[in-house]
């Protein structure tokens, strides 16, 4: 045999070995063991320095006031009575105060702006409020 021959059997036999070995179980170092620890005593725990936060957590929340639409009673003495289209627009007839008047989309009302007019009733808005008068039937 030549001396390259020896070479290459050599290492084919090596990786053979440890191939082998690498299937043997191997077991693993016990894990180290350090010092007890000593635990201090619990003691009586103060409630005030974290009491005022959780209380604040457990409040319920304070509901927003609803604020009303519109004042009921504002528009109270005010009856829608009939509309009527003239030229194309439509005129609302309005009775109250001793009298009855037309009111037209635009027109005021005791301060109140008609927004629309339909065929059963209007709307009148003031200041983001609106009150709707309808037709009686």
């Amino acid at each position: 045999m030549s001396r390259s021959d020896l070479l290459w059997s050599g290492a084919v036999l090596a990786l053979i070995v440890l191939s082998a070995l690498s299937l043997l179980p191997v077991g693993l170092a016990p894990p180290l063991r350090t010092a007890p620890t000593s635990m201090p005593e619990p003691g009586p725990v103060d409630p005030a320095p974290w009491a005022n936060w959780l209380e604040a957590r457990i409040q319920p929340p304070t509901a927003a006031p609803i604020r009303q639409a519109a004042p009921v009673d504002e528009l109270a003495g005010y009856t829608l009575v009939g509309l009527v289209e003239v030229d194309g627009r439509m005129l609302a007839m309005i009775a109250g105060n001793g009298g009855t008047r037309s009111l037209a989309v635009g027109g005021t009302l005791d301060g109140y702006e008609a927004m629309v007019i339909e065929a059963d009733h209007i709307v009148l808005a003031r200041a983001g409020n609106e009150i709707t008068l309808r037709l009686d039937r």
